[in-house]
């Protein structure tokens, strides 16, 4: 049996029975951008700019539509893709959104969950070290 090796691959044979295989390469992180660019957001959060959405970002269940579970944060609740309901969103964003659902950070955090006077639970992103920003 020969083996042969070209750049990135292992050439094992042994007459007709031969295969090609990999070499391991390391995991490269790949930085996209804003999550903004990636989800359609407007970028403003409460007139923030997209500045680590601060505190009274509307994450009440009951807000939000089309969610999308696509993780799970270190404390143990969901992150999510969502859009708000019509009615809310020109007061927290239009199109796709990243963040969490209040109830579940409520579990274990709830010192970064409010109530906003008109009744809806808020998440303070920044307490549970979330921003929108992937620099």
């Amino acid at each position: 049996m020969s083996q042969e090796k070209n750049s990135s691959m292992t050439y094992t044979g042994s007459g007709n029975a031969a295969s090609l295989k990999r070499e391991y390469q390391k995991p490269k992180l790949v930085t996209y951008g804003l999550v903004k660019h990636l989800t359609q957001s407007t970028g403003s959060v409460n007139g923030d700019a997209g500045q680590g959405m601060m505190p009274g970002t509307g994450s009440d269940r009951s807000l939000k539509e089309n969610i999308v579970r696509i993780g799970d944060h270190a404390l143990g609740f969901n992150l999510y893709l969502f859009d708000y309901k019509t009615a809310y969103r020109d007061e927290y964003g239009f199109g796709r959104q990243f963040g969490v659902m209040a109830d579940e950070v409520e579990t274990v955090m709830p010192e970064a969950v409010s109530v906003h006077p008109d009744g809806y639970k808020t998440v303070n992103y920044a307490m549970l070290g979330i921003s929108q920003h992937l620099q």
